[in-house]
């Protein structure tokens, strides 16, 4: 028997030691998430970073700091007629956060964003209006059956759109965590790892929802640029802890500028990551790909953010586009991206470009592009790769696509190189259909090398940007005024350790000036 305790003493120990570097995480951040740039908004000690929502210092009562959680102390599930809402100091915009929170039976409470600082404080005690991740006992408290088709149950967009029935939701008195990612327009809701709703903001979709909500009277609700974080006082007693937030990297002005994959296809094809980081060390933290370089698209999204780069357009095939355009979209979306790129229409090389292929690629483009935009709010565009600038009537095969294409659905990237190979004057194209084109490829044309419409010539040809045949001073006096919002630097050659440097600095210098 005496062993038997000894044994069972030990295992007990064992236990209560395995489980302490859990216990010292909480309110903690990883070497990892410090690299990933993660900050804690709650240190489990303190309320520094906060305040009241209307007020200037943090409440003196109805919030308590127990055991290392925040807590809203219980006020008969009143709103905020106790300490009232807290928000943070600082604004965010673009920003992924995680808070774990438990709620008790019955209560109500939730976590807003872009909760505007400057609103005027109300007349009467209420929340401080902003986007709500709601948090609620959808079992018991009656708001769950108000509003419309569940939008204000748990993990719902409060009082816009319903969270799924078959959330992973842990029991009522056990801890979750909720996961807020805003990215530009784009916001999505995480419930325990899992995503519940995604939306735009700003959309048509969205404003139609706020204008058939509560939120109906308050001009530009949910659509400032930067807005504080809140927690929710609605007088029931919920706790909060491993409250963390991160910047998310967003293409700005000062990564206008990016690169294509295609550009470094032999080193990703080898390591990803480590191409990653050789790109980032160049200064570029923009990326358009036109592969996943055997990543799933939510692999490379988390290489991304680590190193603080985006993907602003996904380049696929033109099978693809038309045949798998959900997939697509859905990894368009994963990867953060704005835009869906085709670089190349199928046919016959032997035959050339016909008004045949011209056509069904119009046909194609508009049903696949409209289906972006109205499924995932992705931009599709139409990159040229020369043989469209055949003559065709009183124009060229290209007219024809701009003529064609629905300018709703379909937009176009410029290719330089591909635009001034087979003859056409970059510039003039710009000019020509204002609006139509809203990315642009950087490159440029060996001098002395002669153009066809065959949308082919040897990698060699590529040059770094600025020594080659192209006028690129005056193609960008005109693209710094059109509606081009990101420049990538493509280099096909074998040459890019010692050209893309080059393409950058001069790009850099074209952009600033």
């Amino acid at each position: 028997m005496k062993k038997l305790i000894i044994a069972r003493y030990f295992i007990v120990m064992l236990l209560f030691i395995a489980i302490q570097p859990l216990k010292a995480q909480m309110n903690k951040l990883t070497t990892a998430e410090k690299q990933a740039g993660w900050k804690l908004l709650f240190d489990g000690k303190t309320t520094d970073g906060w305040r009241g929502a209307f007020m200037d210092t943090f409440p003196k009562k109805g919030w308590e700091i127990s055991e290392g959680c925040l807590m809203v102390e219980p006020s008969n599930g009143a709103e905020s007629t106790n300490g009232g809402d807290i928000v943070t100091k600082q604004l965010y915009d673009d920003f992924e956060l995680t808070v774990d929170f438990k709620l008790t039976k019955g209560a109500n409470s939730g976590i807003k964003y872009f909760v505007d600082n400057q609103q005027p404080k109300p007349g009467a005690p209420r929340s401080a209006y902003g986007l709500e991740f709601q948090l609620l006992d959808d079992d018991v408290h009656p708001d769950a059956k108000l509003g419309k088709i569940g939008n204000r149950k748990l993990g719902s967009l409060y009082d816009l759109i319903p969270a799924p029935s078959d959330k992973p939701l842990h029991p009522i008195g056990e801890w979750n965590t909720a996961k807020i990612i805003s990215k530009g327009a784009h916001v999505e809701h995480w419930l325990n790892g899992q995503k519940l709703i995604s939306y735009e903001r700003g959309g048509d979709a969205f404003n139609t929802l706020v204008a058939e909500s509560k939120y109906k009277d308050i001009p530009g609700f949910g659509l400032i640029e930067k807005g504080c974080i809140l927690l929710q006082d609605h007088g029931n007693k919920v706790y909060f802890k491993n409250i963390k937030i991160r910047k998310i990297a967003t293409a700005s002005l000062g990564n206008k500028y990016g690169v294509v994959s295609y550009t470094f296809r032999n080193e990703f094809a080898k390591n990803v990551p480590a191409t990653l980081d050789y790109i980032k060390a160049l200064g570029i933290t923009n990326i358009e790909f036109s592969s996943l370089f055997g990543k799933t698209a939510t692999e490379l999204r988390k290489l991304l953010d680590e190193r603080g780069m985006v993907c602003t357009s996904f380049g696929v095939n033109y099978n693809d586009l038309n045949n798998k355009t959900a997939e697509v979209g859905a990894n368009a979306k994963t990867l953060g991206a704005s835009f869906v790129r085709v670089a190349w229409i199928p046919h016959n090389d032997s035959i050339g470009f016909t008004i045949e292929d011209a056509k069904k690629a119009t046909e194609d483009f508009n049903k696949a592009g409209k289906l972006l935009k109205e499924d995932y709010n992705l931009t599709f565009c139409y990159h040229n790769h020369g043989y469209e600038f055949a003559k065709y009537e009183q124009g060229t095969f290209f007219d024809y696509l701009m003529d064609n294409t629905n300018p709703a659905y379909v937009s176009f990237e410029l290719d330089l190189l591909w635009a001034f190979h087979p003859g056409a004057n970059p510039a003039q194209l710009i000019k020509k259909y204002p609006g139509r084109f809203k990315l642009m490829h950087v490159k440029d044309l060996k001098k002395g090398v002669k153009g066809d419409f065959s949308g082919k010539t040897p990698v060699e040809n590529d040059v770094a940007v600025g020594t080659g045949q192209l006028n690129i001073p005056e193609i960008f006096k005109m693209a710094k005024s059109s509606s081009i919002q990101y420049y990538y630097i493509e280099d096909e050659s074998n040459n890019t350790s010692t050209q893309v440097p080059i393409s950058l600095i001069y790009l850099k210098k074209l952009l600033e000036n």
